[in-house]
């Protein structure tokens, strides 16, 4: 019998806690019948809850990246199901291997395991039967079960660590890498913009713009979409017409009322003395022009900063309020009781008090409570609005009959405007096609709709009217990078020549040791690929965004393997190499095994588990 080690085991903990993880609060579904599994690999079956776990394990996963639940439909388009499927069918191609060739787990291992897991634990560290107990009921799972797939876990672990362990990179490729990443440039090089252009670009004559729009017809053609006509309703719709209970406005406005006043507040400064003498004395100083407050402060020992209360109000002070909110602004008060002792207070500015009347909040509380109430119509009528489509009315009706609008919109991916500014819609409109019946889906502001494609539509050109701005706009953009191109082109000339004269009214630039992806300001995002392309001593153009950039080579330098910096690179480089060629060796040992086995699927009981997702 094979035993894993130390390494393993750890890694099995790892697993064993993401699984009674996943299996909490969900448990295992009783598919009924006699579909027992979704496949075999060899001998050994691919057991139904394993699936549905891991699908579920997917789609929550998927959830938690997105910040909000994702249908199921909407996982499976990206790859959910393909995703699970293939954990599974590796789980068991594993356990298929470890079985023929006798790996296996002693009870003593499985033991010292889930005696160190957390769940299982009670409030003093010590296993607790209980929680392991009752961690397994809330799973849907035996100890047998549970046992027995821990067994499974470490198996499957000590074979990935008998194929992928040891393996290092070898040297040649990590300085290959090294040397690839280290090098550096030494360049020099002469931005040409739009500023060395004429400030105002000519405008294109009809001949001009119709030969512009007919070369660049892709630029302002719609892509493939979709006709679609849809109802919508939305609280905002509906707000205007809800009735709402004065009574209920004005309790609200009671009860915010941190919202619609603000008491009068000061910006103070407290300056504490010892006792009330003290204080006193530094008062009449104060008063006499023997001191300003200022001196006081330093006299203390203190910073204006030190004693500064900010903005307060007359309750912040507690006793000393009524004095400090008698005083007028750039005054000195006291000396006044305080919290720390006998004090003055300095009143910098006064910041009166705030009010809004009921009459002036009236229209925001009402806006306020309007959509809350119009979303909890919208609730009600949603089920109705469900009814009368599965009945057979037709979104044209549902409108006629109903608070809902009807609209259309010609629909393709990408497009936010009108209801595609939704993402619920864009999620629906995707998927959506001329043999699907419309129902109703919930918009994230309470809205709802229901949408039906009445047919695609072939990419098609926008009538040049339509896109003139954007024509015209393009075409000098186009003029302008010519313009760019030909005095660029015109210096590059000047450069190879060694005409320095030439270059004189432009700003020549250089760069010592620019490294791989080191972007230079206010040039193409293009540039440094570029200048790692180029031959020591070449001149050549990079185009940008309304700019051109002329660049010389003039040197290349090697990364020095001894310093620091490049050895932190090279132990990162060969803990990534060794990583992925574990990978790749690792998926060349599970298709052989995969192979050699070979992988029967149930469809119909893939489809059984996909079913209690829909």
């Amino acid at each position: 019998m094979a035993k894993a080690g130390k390494g393993s085991k750890i890694v099995v903990w790892a697993l064993v806690g993401g699984l009674i993880a996943g299996l909490g609060g969900f448990g295992v579904t009783n598919f009924g019948g006699t579909v027992g599994n979704v496949g075999t690999v060899g001998d050994t079956p691919i057991q139904i809850e394993a699936y549905s776990r891991a699908l579920r394990g997917e789609l929550d996963a998927l959830s938690a990246q997105m910040g909000s639940p994702v249908s199921f439909a909407d996982a499976a388009a990206m790859g959910i199901e393909q995703r699970a499927l293939g954990q599974v069918v590796i789980a068991a191609t594993l356990d298929n291997e470890a079985s023929d060739i006798g790996v296996s787990v002693g009870d003593t291992a499985v033991a010292d395991q889930i005696f160190t897991i957390q769940a299982f634990q009670g409030s003093n560290g010590e296993f607790d039967r209980e929680a392991y107990k009752f961690a397994l009921d809330r799973a849907g799972l035996t100890e047998a079960e549970f046992e027995s797939q821990l067994r499974r876990e470490s198996a499957r672990t000590f074979l990935q660590g008998a194929v992928t362990g040891g393996i290092q990179a070898s040297d040649n490729y990590v300085n290959l890498l090294l040397n690839y990443i280290g090098q550096q440039r030494d360049i020099t090089y002469i931005v040409i913009n739009s500023t060395s252009l004429p400030a105002t670009q000519p405008l294109p004559t009809d001949a001009q713009l119709q030969a512009f729009y007919d070369e660049n017809i892709a630029d302002f053609t719609l892509p493939a979409r979709k006709g679609i006509t849809y109802v919508e309703l939305t609280p905002v719709m509906l707000a205007d017409t809800v009735e709402l209970d004065e009574g209920i406005l004005r309790q609200a406005y009671e009860d915010n009322q941190d919202r619609y006043y603000t008491p009068e507040r000061r910006l103070v400064e407290r300056l504490v003395f010892p006792d009330a003498e003290a204080a006193e004395a530094a008062k009449a100083r104060l008063d006499s022009g023997e001191a300003t407050f200022e001196d006081l402060a330093a006299e203390r020992g203190l910073e204006l900063a030190d004693i500064d209360l900010g903005d307060v109000a007359q309750d912040d002070l507690d006793g000393a309020g009524e004095g400090v909110f008698a005083a007028e602004a750039d005054s000195v008060v006291g000396p006044l009781d305080s919290n720390f002792g006998p004090a003055l207070f300095r009143v910098n500015a006064i910041l009166p008090e705030q009010s809004t009347s009921y009459e002036e909040a009236k229209p925001d509380l009402r806006d306020e409570f309007a959509i809350d109430r119009a979303r909890r119509v919208i609730e009600q009528q949603a089920e109705d609005l469900n009814d009368m489509l599965a009945a057979g009315a037709t979104l044209e009706e549902v409108a006629a009959e109903t608070e809902a609008t009807l609209g259309t919109i010609e629909y393709y991916d990408g497009l936010e405007s009108d209801i595609a500014g939704y993402e619920e819609f864009r999620s629906v409109a995707n998927g959506l096609t001329v043999d699907d019946f419309p129902e109703i889906h919930e918009l994230s502001d309470g809205g709802i709709f229901a949408a039906r494609v009445d047919g695609d539509l072939e990419p098609s050109p926008i009538p040049l009217e339509d896109v003139r701005a954007e024509v015209v706009l393009a075409w000098q953009t186009a003029e302008m990078m010519d313009q760019l191109r030909t005095r660029a082109e015109a210096l590059q000339a000047a450069l190879d020549a060694g005409d320095m004269a030439a270059l004189d009214e432009v700003e020549i630039q250089t760069a010592e040791n620019v490294g791989r992806g080191q972007m230079l300001p206010n040039t193409p995002a293009s540039l440094n690929n570029h200048i790692f392309e180029m031959e020591e001593g070449a001149v050549d153009l990079v185009e940008g965004a309304e700019k051109v950039v002329i660049v010389r080579l003039d040197g290349v330098s090697d990364p020095d393997m001894e310093s620091e910096e490049v050895t932190q690179m090279r132990g990162f480089l060969e803990q990534q190499a060794a990583s992925q060629t574990a990978e790749a060796l690792f998926q060349a040992y599970l298709e052989a095994l995969r192979s050699d086995a070979g992988v029967q699927l149930n469809q119909a009981a893939l489809n059984a588990v996909k079913a209690q997702f829909q």
